[in-house]
């Protein structure tokens, strides 16, 4: 096992902790009592209609991934370059745990579990995802502040916005409330991403 799949995994091991840290404080202090903490956050099943939330998952996928072909290919092939770029098949598992665990399965468990959710109580469905989709890009745009240019910027700001209004959707109105599907989406997206740059 190479050194770069290691701190691979120590790393998505890390964020999944961090991510899931704040929720947990959160559900302790508020809801311990009234549900488990894994219901709370939607880790749970889809509900009843499956094939249902399988369609609208693959038409959520689709548009996203339409939507990040467009925007690589046109804005960020330039500088969103893969950090496993050129590894070729060592690169795979390290793009797996990256894609799956350390961004989608965390960043689903901190946006749509527990913001999404959370605002979602407060101020209704509609509300809750714009509010979340901007911090979602937000997250996406403030750690490359400096290195972009503006028009980069604003790619980064919004194009991560189409998969969290589609994944917040998709959890919160076709899957019972479960994270799921959007974490499959997401890391699936991810490992598109990665791997055509191997």
């Amino acid at each position: 096992m190479s050194m770069v799949l290691v701190n691979e995994a120590i790393s998505s091991v890390m964020q999944t902790l961090l991510f899931t840290l704040i929720p947990f404080i959160v559900w302790l202090i508020t809801a311990r009592k009234k549900e488990s903490f894994f219901s709370w956050i939607g880790l749970k099943g889809v509900g009843e209609d499956k094939k249902q939330c399988l369609k609208y998952t693959l038409i959520a996928f689709a548009i996203c991934e339409v939507a990040g072909f467009i925007v690589n290919n046109m804005f960020m092939k330039e500088w969103n370059i893969s950090q496993y770029a050129g590894m070729g098949a060592e690169g795979i598992p390290c793009i797996i745990l990256f894609s799956y665990v350390h961004t989608a399965f965390s960043e689903e468990i901190l946006f749509r579990g527990f913001i999404q959710k959370r605002l979602q109580s407060k101020f209704g469905f509609r509300i809750a995802v714009v509010i979340q989709a901007i911090i979602f890009g937000l997250a996406h745009l403030l750690p490359a502040l400096g290195q972009i240019n503006f028009a980069q910027g604003m790619v980064l700001m919004f194009y991560p916005m189409i998969p969290a209004v589609s994944i917040a959707f998709v959890d919160e109105k076709k899957a019972n409330g479960s994270i799921l599907p959007g974490w499959l989406i997401h890391g699936t997206l991810n490992i598109i991403v990665h791997a055509s740059q191997l």
